[in-house]
């Protein structure tokens, strides 16, 4: 009784795992199609990114007054600290890069931040 109901769990956990791999398979084929790849995901961070959420992304929400040098300095020491051959992240690097942009942006457009 309990061999047939462990070899019931596994053949349903099977299915299921190899049902979504394949609907995953045919996601990433369909995106990769439309240029939904990670480039048009990096873009996307840093062209909806506020310069509020950039300055918390550098640690420079508390500082009064921003130049583009502090941005520099904040960019390049995050950027080194999370080098993926350090074994840092490099989902963390692209929101980095996008705040970096961000704050670039507002700086050159004169806004606020």
């Amino acid at each position: 009784m309990a061999a047939r109901l462990l070899a019931k769990i596994i053949f349903t956990s099977g299915t299921v795992l190899v049902r979504s791999i394949q609907m995953a398979y045919k996601q990433a084929i369909l995106q990769a199609e439309s240029g939904m790849g990670a480039a048009a995901g990096s873009m996307d961070i840093k062209s909806k990114m506020s310069p509020i959420e950039a300055r918390k992304i550098l640690g420079l929400e508390n500082v009064e007054t921003i130049s583009k040098e502090d941005v520099e300095k904040k960019y390049n020491e995050l950027l080194t600290i999370n080098d993926p051959k350090d074994g840092g992240s490099e989902y963390l690097q692209i929101k980095i890069s996008g705040a970096k942009h961000c704050l670039h942006n507002a700086l050159k457009d004169g806004k606020k931040i």
